[in-house]
Order: C-alpha cells, then sequence, then structure tokens
C-alpha cells in the first residue's frame, strides 16, 4: 500500500508542476500536456488498485 501511496503523490506533484517543467524545456505547453496526461492515469490506476485492496481485506 505504501508504494501506491508514493505514485499517488508523485503524480500529483508532477500535475501541480507541469507549468514549471514546460518552461524549463521550453516546450510550448506541449509538454505540460503530456504530463497532466500521464499523472492523471498514474492516479487513475493507483486509486483503482487502493480500492481494489481495500475491498479485498475488508472481505477477508
Amino acid at each position: 500500500m505504501k508504494l501506491y501511496g508514493i505514485f499517488i503523490i508523485l503524480a500529483i506533484i508532477c500535475a501541480l508542476f507541469s507549468d514549471k517543467i514546460d518552461e524549463a524545456v521550453k516546450a510550448d505547453k506541449r509538454l505540460k500536456r503530456v504530463v497532466v496526461i500521464f499523472s492523471a492515469g498514474v492516479l487513475l490506476v493507483c486509486t483503482i488498485a487502493v480500492i481494489v485492496i481495500i475491498k479485498k481485506f475488508s472481505e477477508w
């Protein structure tokens, strides 16, 4: 469960700083879009995994 928490925190941090990352590499907002979409995907996958784990342990 700790590993999922780390990925969720990293996804949120990447999404929050996507503007700064985009400015640093001068990608004209293209990289920002990629970072935000990737972060949202990681967040979604980790959230689903946490829900499945919680559901599995609640039945136990």
